[in-house]
């Protein structure tokens, strides 16, 4: 049962009650509201056939008003839910050489239970829509109110293979949190992320189990070890099929392993996917960079090749100066923070008295951001759109600002200067406008400062390799919003994930939904393409959820032949 507001407490608060209107002039009686209403204070009148509302039961979670295709339905008053849990970051006393995880989980059971008993098991649950993995929260909640993790987990498992990383680093807000029904209500949405980590972190993610013998005799070929190889190879063997991944590093696990620092994802937990894989007979290659001409090769021995190697090259600084020492780009820059942060150490250039330029203030951007505070440096992260529309969790933008990272939106960097040996040691910084999130930021002539810097790293993003996609894999990146035509489907537009959504989770996760229904064809005869390999740099769920797309789609064109 739901944890509302109990009469005496919403007495105490003298905030009221919802109350419900139904306009029978406009209701159709087309049952919607009776549905989809997860508390059910909506029934039809037998007489009148129109829908009829009590009060009493209704807890102003509004769904029954998105969901009406008449706009038949109004409530008004408040929405009876308790208070979300909040943990607060965890700050150490210094930051220099700390990298414990900043961000905490639930302290208990009861915890967990307290905040799982918020979320209203919705009939529609627009949340699922919401997670681009489609993992049945309300099915995994559920089994938390029971104290059941076995079965929580269970539910997981069959949409998941990476809980333990995606409820650390998910954008919660613009996918599955931000598409609850709470949230779409106005208030604050269950916490969604949380509770998975905590399934996953109390009771140890299981090893990968056999489920059907689909794939046996079946041998596949997968290009990069990140989170689209994961989802793939995890399905695949799971099926009875041989994977083989070939990784370019020594290491496997691409962004995992070096493009998320430790105080936001632990390496006990990066670990954990791949070692349980080769356990269930994952043969891992690291070190082999395989190139558009090896795939041809590949097919020759494999029945099947998944292109799962991401978007690797980051996007170049294109002002004078770019070629300067000491302007690097994030991957190197976080590959050897993270390296010397984990052995206790620093890196030699960065100290205290180290003025670092990150241009850039998306995820990564942060990412880089933080690890320079851990080094002992001082930070500056510049980027030219609005704050409003920026490509970044809100969380990390707050998170770093109390670590000491000066953030500057509507900033640019127009060029950087060196000294006599070449080594940068100033930047011209411009001011910029952007009046709409779809807007080319503009620069303002005029706005001008020097800023003295003797670092600069460049985490604008990442782009795909072009060789792939002028050769094996035509057409990438495949763009899904280029391919938004008309309105989505009935079972979309009729759950009310489009209704109020402020941060524009219903479009973005239509979005992910067309494509990951493309992910399900191959791009040449026999090779797959998923994750950003397909679609450019995006999220780790994302990722994972398409190579369990592209895996069952192998399957299941082999039992076809």
């Amino acid at each position: 049962m739901t944890t509302l507001l109990s009469e005496d407490r919403i007495g105490a608060l003298g905030i009221g009650s919802p109350h419900v209107t139904v306009n029978l002039e406009r209701c159709a009686g087309c049952q919607e509201c009776v549905i989809r209403c997860p508390v059910e204070a909506l029934s039809m009148d037998v007489n009148s056939w129109k829908a009829a509302a009590e009060d009493a039961l209704c807890v102003g979670c509004r769904q029954c008003t998105r969901t009406c295709p008449f706009g038949a339905i109004e409530v008004e008053g408040p929405t009876l839910v308790t208070e979300r849990w909040h943990a607060e970051t965890i700050r150490p006393t210094s930051l220099l050489g700390d990298i414990t995880e900043v961000h905490p989980g639930f302290a208990s059971m009861d915890e967990a239970v307290a905040e799982a008993e918020r979320c209203l098991s919705c009939p529609d649950p627009t949340c699922v829509k919401g997670c681009p993995a489609h993992n049945d929260i309300p099915g995994f909640i559920a089994s938390i109110r029971d104290r059941d993790l076995a079965t929580a987990h269970e539910t997981l498992r069959r949409t998941t293979v990476l809980p333990d990383i995606c409820s650390r680093v998910c954008d919660w807000s613009k996918q599955c949190e931000g598409a609850c029904t709470w949230k779409l209500a106005g208030t604050q949405p269950v916490a969604i992320g949380r509770l998975e980590r905590f399934v996953a972190d109390t009771e140890s993610v299981p090893a990968l189990q056999p489920r059907s013998a689909l794939g046996q005799g079946m041998s596949v070929a997968i290009v990069g070890s990140g989170p689209a190889g994961i989802g793939a190879a995890w399905e695949l063997i799971s099926h009875g099929a041989k994977v083989t991944m070939l990784e370019k590093d020594s290491e496997p696990l691409g962004v995992l392993r070096w493009g998320i620092p430790s105080f936001s994802l632990p390496d006990r937990v990066i670990d954990r996917p791949v070692a349980q894989l080769k356990e269930a007979g994952l043969d891992l290659v690291t070190g082999t960079n395989v190139r558009p001409a090896d795939v041809e090769k590949l097919l020759q021995v494999h029945d099947a090749v998944v292109l799962a190697n991401g978007a690797p090259i980051p996007l170049s600084l294109r002002f004078p100066g770019a070629d300067l020492k000491g302007v690097e780009d994030a991957t190197t820059f976080l590959t050897r923070a993270k390296a010397a942060l984990s052995k206790g150490a620093s890196l030699p250039e960065v100290n205290a008295e180290t003025r670092v330029l990150v241009v850039g203030a998306g995820n990564t951007a942060m990412d880089v951001a933080r690890s320079v505070r851990r080094l002992g440096g001082q930070v500056i992260a510049v980027d030219w759109m609005d704050r409003r529309f920026a490509r970044v969790r809100p969380d990390e933008l707050v998170e770093a600002e109390n670590e000491g990272v000066e953030i500057r939106f509507l900033t640019s960097v127009s060029k950087v200067e060196g000294n006599a040996a070449g080594q940068v040691t100033r930047a011209l910084l411009v001011e910029t406008r952007q009046r709409k999130p779809g807007d080319t930021p503009r620069i303002l002539a005029g706005r001008e400062e020097n800023v003295q810097v003797d670092l600069v790293v460049a985490a604008m993003g990442y782009r795909n390799d072009s060789e792939f996609g002028s050769t094996i894999a035509p057409g990438t990146p495949w763009r899904a919003s280029d391919h938004v035509d008309g309105l989505p489907d009935r079972r979309w537009m009729g759950s009310g994930v489009f209704a109020n959504s402020g941060n524009g989770v219903g479009d973005l996760s239509w979005i992910r939904e067309i494509a990951l229904r493309r992910s399900t064809y191959p791009f040449s005869p026999k090779v797959w393409v998923a994750g950003d390999a397909m679609i450019g740099a995006s999220t780790v769920v994302e990722a994972m959820a398409h190579g369990k797309r592209v895996a069952q789609a192998i399957l299941a064109d082999a039992a076809r032949n």
